[in-house]
């Protein structure tokens, strides 16, 4: 049996192959993304729903000149293996492998790097704007699912090309419903015809023809023409008045996996002129029956058995291990048992947040608002002035998206919305688009908020407490990816405003650190003491506002301040503490750890913070250069303190 994908080593080999060939690719194609993935983890249901369309866009583009713009990239996988990436698809995920989303810098066939969604028609715009002022002919095509088209940025792109004109490519990956109901032989034979050549010439033709003819423009002619094809179109087509009320001539719906109607119907458009959409009907999983039952599931996959779509189980740091969203959700759940006033909302990631189970018990109070983070953050804003109780649960690189909302709809005002930032710091295989290691540095800068950071679970639950009593203005918790053991409030003291939690008391060094760095801090400070030294732990617990009176007492008498974070050391809490020592007339030396000045590269987060410098080897060999610098020296003997108990 040929292996034709292996054969494959640059798009234009898929050019060759005839109807036969390509439906045996797309065979190989699903076998290879599940063979990798399985191994790996990934997104699988979303990459198996298009590999079809990416075949097809392959056949009848030439990517070496044409542009294809995907959407968030998670259905990209196909794209990945036809454009030379097929031999090293076995490092998916992994440091220095292929990348789970697009990249420029990884192949020259990835034309518009990706991975947050909505972003695909406004880039693929901005190329045919480029192709014509530049006087080139080449196609453009964007690819985007129907999840992504909730996202506003689609809508703006869209109204924008609307007006323009520009040629334009727009394929609309729908797998929101099923194949056989829609696409039937009245819907197939108008497609057919809409998309036809002869059709088009007359359409064209006659509408310039009534636009010329005496009186045209008294007797509307051009006019009612227009509104007859429009009519026939609402008539048959419903979903497509949408996007012929923007400009756009609506071609579908067409089977998504059926390569020959696909190839029939796109190379028919393909030269057509102005904004055309195609509307392919897929579904989510195609060719893996566990994916297909529940895409949900299988969307992005840790690795799993392909025979019986069982995930394989990780190994647990202790019996009682439970992630941050999970800790978040059970808390959340309990206040919003006590309290009607309390709603929760977040952006397409019920799941990711751990809304999910909170919105069947709640349905009218646990709101998704689709990929529209700006909504949801004015939306909370809008019940925050009623007098209910919004928590905004979104990933932490996705409320970047929205800032300006947050600092005009809630900041401005005093509203007390509370923004619950799962996924914060370094978050893995994910790689870059990813990383939730600027909301430290974008938060801190907005007046009237308050931000905290929680040292593990049980830290957790008590500051979403404090969050519920916040009623003064906007107040942000951040939580990382990951479990964490201890979940037992009564482990950890209260929360009060502004206030660190001394952990352990020294003379020489003080080290200040938040969130999941407090444990580095610790494992640093019994390699520093072990030297020698007396070494305060300071767990800060508010970015904002600090702990002004500890941090100034600890700076009075310690000969060196470190401070440890998982965020962008410019502007994040570093950066709040320098800042606090340079007001008060403080001059005692410091160090700051925290995410360099370039974007951290995929990998295991082990990985991920050697590279940042985080280690706790990297961060006690520059304590060591740093105290030489300063001179302080080494203690013959080790010390002996009476200390607070750890908590």
């Amino acid at each position: 049996m040929t292996n034709f994908l292996k054969n494959i080593s640059e798009p234009r080999d898929v050019q060759h192959l005839n109807l036969e060939q390509l439906e045996a690719l797309a065979t190989e194609c699903r076998q290879r993304i599940i063979e990798v993935t399985s191994k790996r983890g990934g997104h699988l249901a979303s990459s198996l729903g298009v590999v079809e369309i990416t075949i097809a866009l392959f056949k009848l583009f030439d990517l070496e000149k044409d542009r294809l713009v995907w959407d968030v990239g998670h259905q990209a996988y196909t794209h990945k293996l036809l454009s030379g990436r097929n031999d090293q698809f076995e490092t998916l995920a992994q440091s220095g492998g292929v990348k789970k989303f697009l990249s420029r810098d990884e192949s020259p066939y990835d034309h518009f790097g990706a991975g947050h969604a909505s972003t695909s028609i406004s880039s693929a715009l901005g190329m045919a704007i480029a192709r014509d002022l530049k006087e080139q002919s080449n196609h453009v095509v964007a690819v985007i699912g129907d999840g992504a088209m909730t996202g506003g940025l689609a809508f703006e792109a869209l109204n924008h090309n609307g007006f323009l004109d520009k040629n334009l490519l727009l394929i609309y990956n729908d797998n929101g419903m099923s194949i056989d109901p829609n696409v039937g032989a009245l819907s197939k034979l108008l497609t057919r015809i809409a998309s036809s050549r002869l059709y088009n010439l007359f359409r064209e033709e006659s509408l310039e023809m009534a636009e010329r003819a005496p009186f045209s423009e008294t007797l509307g002619l051009k006019r009612t023409l227009q509104m007859m094809h429009d009519s026939m179109k609402a008539f048959f087509k419903p979903p497509g008045m949408l996007f012929e009320q923007l400009g756009w001539r609506y071609m579908g719906p067409v089977n998504g996996h059926s390569l020959e109607d696909l190839i029939e119907l796109i190379g028919h458009v393909r030269d057509l002129e102005g904004p055309i959409v195609i509307h392919a009907l897929t579904q989510k999983g195609k060719g893996y029956s566990f994916a297909e039952e529940d895409a949900f599931k299988y969307h992005g996959v840790s690795p799993f058995v392909p025979e019986d779509g069982s995930f394989l189980k990780k190994s647990k740091s202790g019996d009682n291990s439970v992630s941050y969203s999970k800790v978040f959700s059970e808390k959340l759940g309990e206040l919003m048992e006590e309290d009607p006033k309390v709603v929760a909302l977040s952006a397409a990631m019920l799941s990711g947040t751990g809304l999910i189970g909170l919105q069947k018990k709640f349905p009218d109070r646990v709101l998704d608002v689709g990929i529209a983070e700006g909504h949801a953050v004015t939306c909370s804003a809008g019940m925050a002035t009623e007098g209910m109780k919004p928590f905004v649960a979104i990933y932490s690189t996705f409320l970047q998206r929205a800032l300006d909302h947050i600092i005009h709809d809630v900041a401005i005002q005093k509203l007390p919305v509370r923004f619950m930032l799962d996924r914060s710091g370094l978050v893995g295989a994910d790689g870059p688009t990813h990383q939730g290691v600027y909301d430290l540095t974008y938060l801190r800068m907005i007046p009237g908020m308050t931000l905290m950071v929680p040292r593990n679970g049980a830290e957790l639950r008590r500051m979403i407490d404090f969050c519920y009593q916040h009623e003064t203005g906007p107040i942000a918790l951040r939580y990382p990816r990951g479990n964490t053991c201890s979940t037992e409030e009564t482990e950890v003291p209260p929360i009060e405003m502004g206030k660190a939690h001394l952990l352990q008391d020294g003379t020489d060094i003080v080290l200040l650190a938040v969130g999941v760095m407090v444990e580095a801090a610790f494992e640093t400070a019994k390699k520093l003491e072990k030297e020698g030294y007396s070494v305060a732990v300071v767990n800060a617990r508010f970015v904002k506002p600090l702990d002004r009176d500890l941090i100034l007492k600890l700076a009075s008498f310690c000969k060196l301040v470190v401070t440890m974070e998982e965020n962008a050391i410019q502007g994040g809490f570093g950066s709040a503490v320098l800042e606090l020592l340079n007001v008060s007339e403080n001059s005692t030396p410091t160090l700051s750890f925290g995410i360099p000045d370039r974007f951290i590269a995929q990998g295991s987060p082990e990985e991920q913070r050697r590279d940042a410098g985080l280690s706790a080897e990297h961060m006690l060999n520059n304590i060591h250069e740093r105290l030489k610098q300063i001179r302080i020296p080494v203690r013959k003997k080790s010390i002996k303190l009476t200390r607070k108990k750890a908590s």
